[in-house]
Order: structure tokens, then sequence, then C-alpha cells
């Protein structure tokens, strides 16, 4: 999807509230869609999927079964049954979406003492400036990738590579494409092919943003920042990468993105939609953004 479209939808839902109608966005809406492609960013959630050694594991349990519960029923609706998953995770598992409370420099996020907030239920009453994932609305956004992976010419990336103001530069202009003011920028390093089939070669032999890189997207005002490896930064500057963008500039994170079809369709520029669960304090949430393009 080029800007063209997407521009134009922004101007019917913002400038013309005659057109606010099932019959005018809506339909504007669902033409442009129409011809397009839905991008899934997102990877499946496992027991035994890769995650960060300090992590607990993820667990999905099926906590009721159809045998069980038919009998659970019999009396008041014969023949019907049930069955009902549980999950047991952090917020950190796979594909996921950080608040800039997730991360503090000095115990400070954008020059607040975050400690005043904490709580074991999770944050509360915390400053306007700064929010729980409760208080972040839904994202559409316009969606820039940078595929640096495919500018390099290197599939993926080399271990440990750490990726330079020049790269991301020098991949928005190949692809011919700017970034502005509030944009979700996806950062492709070629890592996400490992998710599923190398936990080891994912965890720990990938590549990332480099701080300077990630400074050069903080002054482009970016709202959002994706990338498909899992800590954004190359050990040991990743955590000065997630500073930069959390604490210090409150953009907000997404991290072990499946880039590979945008990148493999050269989709350049495309509709970010991103959801997070509204769960009242929290720090981060499992997230599964699409990308419509």
């Amino acid at each position: 999807m080029d800007d063209q479209p997407y521009d134009r939808i922004l101007y019917y839902a913002k400038e013309s509230p005659k057109r606010n109608t099932l019959s005018g966005v809506a339909d504007e809406l669902l033409r442009n869609i129409g011809r397009a492609r839905v991008y899934d960013l997102g990877h499946p959630y496992w027991a035994g999927m890769p995650l960060h050694p300090a992590d607990p594991p993820f667990q999905y349990y099926l906590y009721r079964y159809h045998e069980h519960t038919k009998k659970l029923f019999e009396s008041m609706a014969p023949g019907f049954s049930d069955s009902i998953g549980l999950v047991v995770t952090s917020m950190h598992s796979g594909t996921h979406f950080d608040a800039p409370i997730h991360m503090a420099r000095d115990l400070k996020v954008q020059g607040q003492d975050i400690t005043r907030y904490e709580q074991d239920k999770g944050y509360v009453d915390l400053p306007e400036k700064i929010q729980s994932i409760d208080k972040v609305p839904p994202l559409v956004k316009k969606g820039v990738l940078l595929d640096i992976a495919g500018y390099k010419k290197t599939e993926p990336l080399p271990e440990r590579y750490e990726i330079t103001p020049e790269d991301l530069q020098g991949a928005a202009d190949g692809a011919q494409i700017r970034i502005g003011e509030g944009d979700c920028v996806l950062i492709r390093t070629g890592y996400s092919r490992l998710f599923n089939t190398d936990a080891d070669g994912y965890l720990h032999r990938f590549a990332g943003l480099g701080p300077d890189a990630t400074r050069w997207l903080a002054k482009m005002k970016v709202g959002l920042v994706g990338i498909d490896n899992l800590a954004a930064g190359v050990m040991p500057k990743h955590f000065e990468v997630q500073n930069i963008i959390l604490s210090d500039n409150g953009i907000f994170l997404m991290k072990s993105l499946n880039l590979e079809e945008l990148a493999r369709d050269k989709k350049y520029t495309s509709v970010v939609i991103v959801a997070p669960l509204k769960i009242k304090g929290a720090e981060a949430s499992l997230v599964r953004p699409i990308a419509i393009a």
C-alpha cells in the first residue's frame, strides 16, 4: 500500500465528518484493504519457545476437557461440552509490546522516579506522561520497513552486527521511503527465520541496533520501533539501546517480530495495527500486530 490510500483514509476520518458513516469511512477502508494484503507480524507461542533465559517459561495448559465438561453440563444442556485453556507466561514471551516503564535509567523513566508507582499488582497512579499498557490505545500507524539484511545483502546479518545510522538511512534511501514523525519503523535483521527452528541461534547469535542508530531513530521522533530479534540491541549494548528507546524518549517498542514476508514482497510502507491487551498496571503485553500493504 503506497502513501496515497493511507493519506486518503486519514482525510476521510479526520476532515470529512459527513463521511463518518458506514457508507463513508468504512466503505473507503474496505475498498483499500481489499486491494491489499494483511501480513501477520507475530510468531506463535508454545511451551519450549525461545525466551530470554531470565524469564519464566511460557506454558499453555488445557485446563478443561470436553469429556469432563460434557458430564458437567448434562443436566442443563445435554450433549454440550467445552474446553478451556490456561496460559502462564511473562509479558515478554515471543512477539510482545513494551511500554516505556519496562525499562528505567537510574530508576527514572522520562525523568520520573518510577519506583514511586510500583506495587505488586502493577503500576498505579502513573503521571499522564508515562503510561501502563492499559492506557495505550490501539495503534494504527504508517509502517516503514528498513530491511537492513536486504540492504547489506547478507541473510541474516552477521552475528552481533551493530546496525548504524548509515545502515538505516541507506535502507530508507534504497527503498525510496521517508520516515515521518510518529511512524512505526520496522527493523529487519533476518533473524526471525530462526525463531521456530534454531532457538540457540535466535537467542545468542543475533544482530541488532547500535546506540547511535537508536539515537538516530529517536531524533526522527518515531512513535514505535519494531525489530525481529528479542533484545533490540546487541549484547552488551542492548540495555543502552532499550534505555534510549523506552526510558529516555518514551517510544513504544515491539520485539520478536516476523518481518520475513513483508520483506520478501518488498512492502516497504504499510499500515501497521497493534492492539496491546488492556492489563491494568502492566509494563508490557503479548501482541499480534499486523501490517496491511
